[in-house]
C-alpha cells in the first residue's frame, strides 16, 4: 500500500505542476465562493483551515472572511522532527498576513509566538483539509506524513462527544475515481471542488 500511495503522489505531483497559477486561482475562487456561501460555514464558530502551498486550493480568502465574521480560526503549526501538528488560533488578520515561510514552503507561526492551541479552548466544529488526491466520496490521499489523520483521531479522542465536519478542498485535477486507503486513513464528510453540484447541508 505504501508503494501504491507513493506512486500516486508522484503522478499527482507531475499533474499539478502543469496547472497554471491563473487556473489555480480561478478554481480556488470558485471553491471559496461555495464554502463561504454554505450554511455550515456561516454557522461554524470554531474552524481550522489549512494554509495552502503550491498545488492546492488557495485558502487566504476563506480565512480572511472567517476572521471578518468573528469566527475563531485555527491553522496548522508543524515542528521539525515531530509526528504531530498543532492547530493554533490566528489572533487577527495582521498576524496572519505576517506569517513566514517555514517547513515545506508552508506559512505558519513561529513556535515562540505561542499562539493558542485549540486543545485549550475546546473542540472545533469545522475542518477544511488539504490533500494530494481525493475521491468524490471523501477518500483522501495526503502528503504521506499522516498529520491530518492523526489530528482527526486526536480530536475525536479528546472531544468524543463533538464531531467536526471534515471537508476536503480540491482542484478538479485532484479528483480521482478511487483512492488507495489503509486502516489509518480517515474518510472526509465531503470534498468540494469546482465541478461538484451536491454540497453538504
Amino acid at each position: 500500500m505504501r508503494e501504491v500511495k507513493a506512486e500516486l503522489r508522484k503522478l499527482m505531483k507531475t499533474c499539478l505542476e502543469k496547472i497554471s497559477v491563473e487556473e489555480t486561482k480561478r478554481q480556488s475562487d470558485a471553491v471559496s465562493e461555495k464554502i463561504i456561501s454554505a450554511d455550515w460555514f456561516k454557522n461554524s464558530k470554531r474552524l481550522s483551515v489549512y494554509v495552502n502551498t503550491t498545488g492546492e486550493i488557495q485558502t487566504d480568502s476563506i480565512i480572511k472572511t472567517a476572521l471578518l465574521m468573528g469566527k475563531e480560526v485555527f491553522i496548522p503549526q508543524f515542528t521539525k522532527g515531530s509526528t504531530d501538528m498543532e492547530m493554533v488560533r490566528i489572533p487577527n488578520q495582521e498576524s496572519f498576513d505576517s506569517l513566514p515561510l517555514t517547513l515545506w514552503g508552508i506559512r505558519q507561526p513561529r513556535a515562540e509566538w505561542k499562539w493558542e492551541s485549540y486543545h485549550i479552548s475546546g473542540p472545533l466544529d469545522l475542518i477544511l483539509a488539504p490533500g494530494v488526491a481525493f475521491s468524490s466520496l471523501g477518500l483522501r490521499c495526503g502528503h504521506g506524513k499522516g498529520y491530518y489523520d492523526r489530528f482527526f483521531s486526536s480530536h475525536s479522542s479528546q472531544f468524543p462527544t463533538s464531531t467536526p465536519m471534515k471537508i476536503g478542498l480540491a482542484l478538479r485535477q485532484q479528483i480521482l475515481e478511487s483512492i488507495p486507503v489503509s486502516d489509518t486513513d480517515i474518510q472526509l464528510d465531503h470534498v468540494i471542488y469546482e465541478d461538484n453540484q451536491i454540497l453538504p447541508s
